[in-house]
């Protein structure tokens, strides 16, 4: 389509379009294109923008046939570039200026890099469960639009890639010199990177190329998630964003007054990843917070023995009675398992199990049902919360048709079964490629139709697809999905508590992402293993140690009291014995003539009194009658 503004309101029509039809005919074949979309009139000293180009001979075929128009053509050239063009003419005594500028002659092409890992332990955006779906998705938005929208996808991924390392080592080498010797104005260009890509410098070099990045980094790079265009400025967070369940924790935690936690990480190689930017998040919600949180991380990997472990636990009782466990379930287990020996298992206690994927391999809630005749006190799993990210509404049967072309083209080109299972409601990444490729076409087909009602045209922006996205809800077919003003996307995250009649998890509430708050399901409550049902205080009544608070004014006053009473018993048991003795010396002053006790000496022990010396007397002069 063409915009065509020519003339001087004085000239007519028929000069000023027969002057101009050479030109329209030279464009149409040029961009190929049988509209000519608008034609106007501006005034005679309008300047315009003027630009240089090898296309000499639109100028003569345009002056050829003006002779007979009021206009002296000067030696203007005109000018094609970027599906733009500028033409300025100028004459003596009427200024005719005849400017084109032209819309997007074709649909805006659409094309997605990928540079994900191809498989990685523990990941769920392995090329076995993305790639398919990215294909499918990019067969389904072309039939939805008739075909005028061509989609392509280009992986940027090797079977050589295993590891974090293997990824940063290429993508940026690779896609730079991608977009160097095949970048085309006619395109717009998104590129998806894997988590590894936080510091590889891929969001930067996209920044610089003003191309939008959907990064499946949990933290997008500590994009703040209340700033707009937060560096990086292109780079969007379509994955399990961390800030969404650190937001649901915080909640939880300042509803709870709880603000001297105990954080436990777990740091094994396959899982410590997520957990650890859970961590650094965590930190980063609770500054925005307002309240003042006073959290002791402890890392801790799942070898560490019991021993060990009670250890810790042990020395963390001084400090803490809430524990948030950035953990597997299995380690989570063997907390909850230990607590009972540890004394922690009373009531007085709160573990927070948070899960940023909600896979066996990190923790589901099935894993923390109990057995009827488990020994184990119940306690432990009573003073347990479960934060998970809710599950997105199911496919299974409004997209059948999608989850069957995804799990026929998975199990043909990966030998990989779904077992049934909807792929795009697995928990894997294959739901996030297909949001990817849907929200980003709808991205480009909002701009091309706002090009055309404004008549503007240009190279695809990242920045301002971005613009797009912030602080907005995309209905898509899979559902909805939010996005903060800094581009991050928030779910909502489920809470689960112990049920003590059927003994495992259930759902008790869920905090909504887009509204910051929790809401409690009817008739559901944390069954708080305490005397009042109340859950554990932050710093219990009388301290960590049992001796603080309170109850050390109790102690304070039970040793004086103590003191007084021992003090009291001492001064009457002198007072009685000093009593005694004076009556005694009183008696024997009076009668000194009475034998007392301490006079009588038996022969043969050492030392002598007065009754010994008489029967020493009485002896010897029984030895001298004889």
């Amino acid at each position: 389509m063409i915009y065509l503004f020519t003339g001087h309101p004085h000239h007519s029509s028929v000069c000023i379009l027969s002057s101009a039809l050479p030109l329209i005919h030279h464009v149409k074949r040029l961009y190929k294109t049988k509209t000519i979309l608008h034609i106007s009139v501006r005034s005679a000293d309008q300047s315009m923008t003027f630009f240089h180009n090898q296309n000499h001979n639109l100028y003569s075929r345009f002056a050829s046939t003006a002779h007979h128009c009021p206009a002296a053509f000067l030696n203007w050239p005109g000018f094609f570039q970027n599906d733009t063009m500028f033409l300025l003419f100028q004459s003596v005594t009427f200024l005719n200026v005849i400017a084109i500028t032209c819309a997007l002659t074709q649909k805006t092409k659409i094309e997605v890099l990928v540079t994900l890992q191809y498989e990685m332990p523990g990941y769920v955006t392995n090329a076995v469960f993305m790639s398919p779906t990215f294909e499918v998705a990019r067969d389904e938005v072309m039939k939805r639009h008739g075909g005028q929208y061509n989609v392509s996808v280009r992986y940027f991924q090797h079977k050589d890639h295993h590891t974090c390392d293997d990824i940063n080592g290429d993508a940026v080498a690779n896609v730079s010199e991608y977009l160097f010797r095949h970048r085309r104005e006619d395109t717009c260009y998104a590129i998806v990177e894997t988590g590894c890509n936080d510091q590889n410098g891929l969001s930067s070099l996209a920044d610089a190329l003003d191309i939008l990045v959907f990064t499946l980094n949990m933290d997008a790079m500590k994009k703040n998630y209340l700033i707009p265009k937060s560096a990086p400025a292109t780079t969007v967070s379509i994955g399990a964003s961390s800030v969404s369940f650190c937001m649901a924790l915080v909640e939880l935690l300042d509803q709870h007054k709880w603000y001297h936690p105990t954080v436990i990480i777990e740091t094994t190689i396959t899982v410590s990843r997520f957990y650890q930017l859970s961590w650094k998040f965590l930190l980063e919600v609770t500054k925005q917070s307002g309240s003042n949180f006073q959290m002791v991380p402890l890392n801790v990997d799942n070898i560490i023995s019991n021993s060990d472990l009670m250890n810790i636990l042990m020395e963390s009782k001084l400090r803490s009675r809430v524990y948030v466990l950035l953990s597997t379930a299995t380690l989570a287990l063997r907390i909850l398992a230990l607590t009972d020996e540890l004394g922690m298992s009373n009531g007085e206690y709160a573990f927070i199990n948070v899960q940023p994927i909600r896979t066996s391999a990190y923790g589901v809630p099935v894993q923390f049902v109990r057995a009827a005749n488990n020994p184990l006190n119940l306690n432990a799993s009573r003073s347990l919360i479960f934060l998970a990210p809710q599950p997105h509404p199911s496919t299974s049967i409004t997209l059948a048709y999608l989850n069957a072309k995804i799990a026929n083209l998975t199990l043909a080109q990966y030998n990989y079964s779904y077992n049934g299972v909807p792929p795009l409601d697995s928990g894997n990444a294959a739901r996030i490629a297909f949001e990817i490729v849907e929200i980003f076409s709808t991205l480009v087909i909002e701009r091309d139709n706002t090009l055309r009602g404004s008549g503007q045209c240009g190279p695809c922006s990242g920045n301002q697809l971005v613009d797009r996205i912030a602080n907005r809800t995309f209905a898509i077919s899979s559902g909805r999905v939010y996005f903060t003003a800094g581009g991050i996307r928030l779910i909502n995250t489920e809470m689960f508590a112990f049920n003590t009649s059927t003994l495992s998890l259930q759902t008790i509430g869920v905090f909504d992402g887009t509204k910051q708050r929790f809401t409690l399901y009817e008739n559901k409550s944390i069954p708080w293993p305490t005397s009042n049902g109340s859950p554990p205080a932050d710093v219990p009544e009388c301290g960590f140690t049992g001796h603080e608070g309170r109850c050390a004014a109790e102690r304070i006053s039970t040793i004086i009291t103590a003191l007084s009473t021992a003090s009291g018993c001492v001064v009457l048991l002198v007072g009685s014995a000093f009593y005694r003795w004076l009556r005694q010396q009183i008696f024997e002053s009076a009668n000194y003539w009475v034998l007392q006790r301490r006079d009588l000496h038996l022969p043969g022990y050492p030392g002598q009194s007065r009754l010994s010396m008489l029967f020493s007397c009485v002896s010897l002069k029984a030895a001298q009658s004889s």
